[in-house]
C-alpha cells in the first residue's frame, strides 16, 4: 500500500509510523485512519518487527485532531450539497471507509502481538488524543497537550475512548477531561497517569528509543502473552486471569526464547533473542 498521510519507517527491529500532514499538524482524515490501521497490520505481520512506535511530523502536532474540512465535505454531503466534483456514490464510500476505519482499529490495537508505543510530540487533540490510549505505553514531550475536544465542536468521544480511558485514569479525572474539552499540559497528563513519562521536546525520540530498547531486551513470546493477560484482564476475574496465566508460561516455558536466556546465563553472555523461531 501506498501512504499517502503517514510514512512508515522499519529499522533496528523497531517499526515507526508517522502522521504525516505536518503543514495540517497532522489533522486526520479517513486516509489516515485506513493507512494506519493497515500499517499496524504490517508492523505486527513483519518478522523483523518487535516494538510499534507512532508519532507526529514535526514538532508542532501529534494530532490536533479531525480536519475541519472533512466535516464540512461531510455535513454538505448529507445535505445534498456538493463540497468537490466527487460523485455521490464515491462520498459515500468515503464515509462508510471511515467508519470502517474508526471501529476497526481498536480491535487490532488490541489484537496485535507486539508492544506499542505513542510518542507524543506536541497537540494531541480529538481523535489526536483518543488515539493513543490504543497504544500500551504513552511518552509525551514537555510542550504537548491533551485534549477530548469533542463537546466543544458539538460531537463525542469515539475509538472506545469511553471505555479505555476511566480504566487509565479514573473516572472523575474521565468525566472532567471528557466533559470540559479542556486542553491538559505534558506534566497534568503524568500526574494523573494518562502518559508515563515526560521528555524534553528535543529528547522525545531518544527517550522513545530508550524504551523500545528496553522492550527489545525482552522475549517476543513473553510480551505477546502479556500483553493478552493485561487487556483480557480489563474485563476478567482473578481466576481468569490466573487461568491464562497458567497457560501462557506452560508456552514460555518451552519457548526458544527462554532456553536462550538461560543458556546465555549460564555462559556468562546476553541473551539474542534474533532469529529465533517463536512457537
Amino acid at each position: 500500500m501506498a501512504y499517502e498521510t503517514i510514512r512508515y519507517e522499519a529499522a533496528e527491529e523497531i517499526a515507526t509510523v508517522t502522521l504525516d500532514r505536518p503543514a495540517k499538524m497532522n489533522a486526520y482524515t479517513t486516509q489516515m485512519g485506513v493507512e494506519i490501521a493497515e500499517a499496524m497490520l504490517r508492523a505486527d505481520a513483519d518478522g523483523d518487527v518487535r516494538v510499534i512506535v507512532m508519532t507526529g511530523a514535526g514538532d508542532r502536532a501529534f494530532c490536533a485532531g479531525a480536519d475541519m474540512g472533512m466535516f464540512a465535505r461531510d455535513i454538505k454531503s448529507r445535505e445534498g450539497g456538493a463540497a468537490d466534483d466527487k460523485p455521490r456514490e464515491a462520498k459515500d464510500s468515503e464515509t462508510s471507509q471511515q467508519r470502517r476505519a474508526g471501529v476497526g482499529l481498536p480491535f487490532i490495537m488490541r489484537n496485535l502481538s507486539k508492544p506499542t508505543i505513542a510518542a507524543i510530540n506536541g497537540f494531541a487533540l480529538g481523535v489526536g488524543c483518543t488515539m493513543t490510549l490504543l497504544f500500551d505505553v504513552r511518552i509525551a514531550s514537555d510542550n504537548a497537550k491533551m485534549g477530548v475536544i469533542f463537546p466543544r465542536v458539538g460531537l463525542m468521544s469515539e475509538l472506545g475512548s469511553s471505555y479505555l480511558m476511566p480504566r487509565l485514569i479514573g473516572l472523575s479525572r474521565t468525566a472532567e477531561m471528557m466533559l470540559t474539552g479542556r486542553q491538559y499540559t505534558a506534566q497534568e497528563c503524568l500526574a494523573m497517569g494518562l502518559v508515563s513519562r515526560v521528555a524534553p521536546q528535543g529528547g522525545l525520540v531518544a527517550a522513545t528509543k530508550e524504551l523500545a530498547g528496553e522492550m527489545l531486551q525482552c522475549s517476543p513470546t513473553s510480551l505477546a502473552y502479556t500483553r493478552k493477560a493485561i487487556y483480557s484482564g480489563l474485563d476478567g476475574t482473578l481466576e481468569t486471569a490466573m487461568a491464562f496465566e497458567g497457560f501462557a508460561l506452560e508456552k514460555c516455558y518451552v519457548s526458544p526464547e527462554h532456553k536462550e536466556y538461560v543458556t546465555a546465563f549460564l555462559a556468562k553472555r546476553k541473551p539474542d533473542f534474533r532469529g529465533l523461531k517463536r512457537r
